[in-house]
């Protein structure tokens, strides 16, 4: 069941359009992916072209209806047939994929209760002895070694090889630009916990993003959180308008992002950044400043153990032992 803000991330809408135009078509709102699915496109329809509500809702059960070919159809606009709109069902159906697994990685249900205080440095202070050994042993790593350590902790168990190794020297044997952010970033700047997925970065320029499609369809990347769609393919129009981007390559969770909250889009974000060699190629780090500066990528509501580790972030940075 999809909440409130998972339902507006994936049908592209305010929550309050859908409310009120599901009123008026007298239509319950049920909170299943098919359902955003539909709205997504009465909204396409509705809203980007002007096409009256009561006419999308009807286009769309069609377009949708069980057996309906992903091609490119046709919809007569006027009588005469002088004007038509095509729609072009695959594109719609990637786009949606991926609009639903960055939803449901986005949006959670609001805790019960009262909201969870932030944790302080001084509780931060009372982490046990191994999580700050570890922060320092791993900040006293020359950086590559350092970005090793926290690359081979993302993926716990990977049957096809080295999935993260794989992503990036892909995309920099192609020369396309990205920085590491988020969990990963926080890992290789010395955070005593093992980052779940990868975090990237990535211009959205139309020349960069057509070949990072290219380089995410030859590593076979689906949506993650939905069923996977035979035939996906990431298109460069989709990586431009889509802000967030939850993929996943083999067992490898990855996340793409155009900006990064608080410190800007990817222009801003390529010049806050170190440069850390990786085999015979060299890849961007969001720097530690700047990743504190930085709201994470993550849940729309931020967890208790994300806060704890936020505030743990900043204590090794008001250490002596240096920020590389």
């Amino acid at each position: 069941m999809l909440s409130d803000a998972a339902l507006g991330l994936a049908v592209g809408c305010d929550i309050k359009w859908l409310y009120n135009s599901a009123r008026r078509l007298k239509k319950p709102i049920r909170r299943a992916v098919d359902e955003a699915v539909w709205w997504r496109l009465v909204h396409h329809l509705a809203v980007r072209l002007g096409v009256p509500l009561a006419g999308a809702a009807q286009a769309s059960n069609m377009l949708l209806a069980p057996g309906m070919h992903p091609g490119r159809i046709r919809l007569r606009a006027t009588p005469d047939e002088s004007v038509s709109i095509v729609v072009d069902l695959g594109r719609f159906h990637d786009g949606a994929a991926l609009a639903v697994a960055a939803a449901q990685f986005l949006a959670v249900p609001r805790a019960r209760g009262r909201p969870k205080t932030r944790e302080t440095i001084a509780a931060a202070a009372q982490f046990s002895a191994d999580e700050m050994a570890t922060v320092l042993r791993l900040r006293a790593l020359e950086p590559t070694a350092r970005l090793s350590v926290a690359l081979d902790g993302v993926v716990a168990e990977d049957p096809v090889g080295d999935a993260v190794r794989r992503v990036l020297l892909s995309l920099s044997d192609a020369n396309i630009p990205f920085v590491i952010v988020g969990e990963s970033a926080a890992a290789y700047h010395g955070a005593p916990w093992a980052a779940t997925s990868l975090d990237l970065c990535a211009d959205p320029s139309p020349k960069h993003s057509t070949a990072f499609a290219r380089v995410l369809n030859s590593l076979n990347a689906q949506p993650r959180g939905t069923a996977s769609r035979e035939g996906f393919r990431v298109d460069a129009s989709l990586l431009r308008v889509v802000p967030m981007l939850a993929l996943r390559i083999g067992s490898l969770d990855l996340n793409i992002y155009h900006e990064i909250g608080d410190v800007g889009e990817y222009q801003q974000v390529a010049i806050k950044t170190v440069r850390v060699s990786i085999e015979d190629s060299a890849v961007l780090v969001l720097s530690l400043a700047a990743l504190l500066q930085s709201k994470t990528p993550g849940a729309l509501r931020v967890s208790r153990e994300h806060q704890r580790r936020r505030t743990l972030l900043r204590t090794i940075h008001g250490m002596d032992f240096g920020t590389r």
